[in-house]
């Protein structure tokens, strides 16, 4: 639970203000190029449907120069354990009472107005030795009427506790606590830019500063915070969150599931095959593809061989499913990504219990369209399919129909003229195929409702291990 900070009275304003930073000129010399790029994400965008990740790279130009973002100070991406989104996180150090920062330029010449929604995340690793309290500010350098200033919001002044050792969210656009540099006043009295320095809300500072135009936006640690090692992240802007993460370069490709397993004959193997992609520290390398090859043996995935999987945000790539084929033995499928070393999976594939090469699961199936019209003509189809392992010779299957829908034509079958039955002998049925016959039938001038239509195939020469699937039944609803 956050508890309240104690209020904050004019005699407790530190000295030297955190957030304040002096104005580098950087706006003066941004190119008309990097102008034209921050303008094509500018505001009123909806919510992004992942963070926008922004590595050391990303930050690498000094606050003097043009870029999309920038950095002053002993300000740095770093990938580390415990980061509260992906693998990395800004830290902001400031040993010596320097300063540490970060700008992001995107609104830049736009009106204050355009802001609707200012988030970050903080966690302290080493508090302040000047105010233990201090976290790094959000800052927003503006130009008014009045001249330039640099408005700063800084959690100490929002009424909630800043606490060493764990992630903190902070919303500036819904909590009090700005104030405006060039022009420090005592707490809750009006500065020259309108509104109360320390305890004023963003929309009060927006309302002061009508016309008051962007310059860049970031965060921010100062020359009040001496000894603050603190880091950052999700910085949200207009529902646009960066998440300071550097790409992790993969090093090491490892089976996490899916080895040693056994499977009949034609069934699917329990446990999908996975693997992880690590990088230094054994940080998760997400977005890393895997190929997936069966290198031996009977297997396969649902389009061949050979599949692929993407590693998630845990450096997980789970493979789709692996089905075992119509061989017994061992099956050997090995994964590889890039350059790193191949890893396999060992499998087994063995044929039902109790079986020698006699086998063969026998199937049905039978369809027709819903309804048919009395005195009408529909067609009945008969699918007989041998799901193996082993090819079926001799398999007889069977077709009935009620005294309501007579049988008038059954290429293939054998079937008394005008009657309900009709009788298939199929030579063979290779293991993984079907045969598939149309029958003709015609409903009773005088029927109607629902008429069931029956069929059954048995093999005869071998043994069938599941007979649960030797019938089917569809129905046909005679209707006016």
């Amino acid at each position: 639970m956050r508890h309240r900070a104690p209020t904050t009275t004019s005699s407790d304003i530190p000295s030297r203000r955190p957030g304040r930073r002096r104005r580098t000129g950087l706006l003066a010399g941004l190119t008309a190029a990097a102008l034209v790029a921050g303008m094509t994400t500018l505001t009123g965008t909806a919510a992004a449907a992942t963070p926008t990740k922004v590595s050391d790279a990303d930050i690498a130009a000094s606050c003097s120069a043009a870029g999309r973002f920038c950095h002053d100070g002993n300000a740095q991406v770093v990938n580390e354990p415990g980061a509260d989104e992906g693998n990395g996180f800004l830290r902001l150090d400031t040993p010596d009472g320097g300063k540490a920062t970060v700008f992001n330029r995107d609104f830049y010449g736009k009106p204050l107005s355009a802001l609707t929604d200012l988030t970050y995340e903080t966690y302290i690793e080493q508090p302040g030795t000047g105010d233990a309290r201090q976290a790094p500010s959000f800052n927003i350098e503006v130009t008014t009427p009045q001249g330039f200033t640099t408005l700063v919001w800084e959690p100490v002044y929002s009424g909630t506790e800043v606490t060493t050792g764990q992630w903190q969210t902070w919303s500036p656009s819904t909590s009090k606590g700005w104030w405006a540099s060039r022009d420090v006043t005592a707490t809750g009295t009006p500065n020259k830019f309108g509104f109360p320095t320390y305890t004023a809300t963003f929309a009060q500072v927006q309302a002061a500063l009508a016309t008051a135009t962007i310059g860049q936006i970031g965060l921010n640690q100062g020359s009040g915070v001496p000894g603050l090692r603190a880091r950052a992240d999700r910085f949200g802007i207009n529902g646009t969150i960066f998440d300071f993460d550097n790409p992790v370069a993969p090093t090491t490709l490892a089976v996490v599931a899916g080895n040693q397993q056994t499977a009949q004959t034609g069934k699917p193997f329990a446990t999908a095959l996975a693997t992880k992609v690590t990088g230094a520290g054994n940080l998760p390398a997400p977005g890393q593809t895997v190929t997936y090859t069966v290198t031996s043996g009977s297997a396969s995935f649902p389009g061949g061989p050979t599949a692929t999987a993407t590693t998630g945000p845990d450096g997980v790539a789970t493979a789709p499913t692996l089905t075992a084929g119509t061989d017994a033995g061992p099956v050997v499928v090995t994964a590889t990504t890039g350059t790193l070393a191949p890893v396999t999976f060992g499998e087994t594939v063995v044929a039902p219990p109790a079986t020698g090469r006699n086998r063969a699961d026998i199937s049905v199936a039978v369809s027709a369209p819903a309804t048919v019209a009395p005195n009408g003509t529909t067609q009945v189809i008969v699918t007989v399919r041998n799901n193996g392992p082993f090819d079926a010779a001799g398999v007889s299957a069977a077709l009935t129909t009620p005294n309501a829908l007579t049988v008038v034509a059954a290429p293939g079958g054998i079937a008394p003229r005008n009657g309900h039955n009709v009788a298939y002998l199929i030579p063979s049925i290779a293991a993984s195929t079907q045969v598939t016959y149309s029958v003709t039938v015609t409903a009773g001038a005088r029927s109607t409702g629902p008429q069931p239509v029956r069929a059954a195939a048995i093999p005869t020469r071998v043994a069938d291990p599941n007979l649960l699937d030797n019938a089917a039944v569809t129905t046909i609803t005679i209707k006016k």
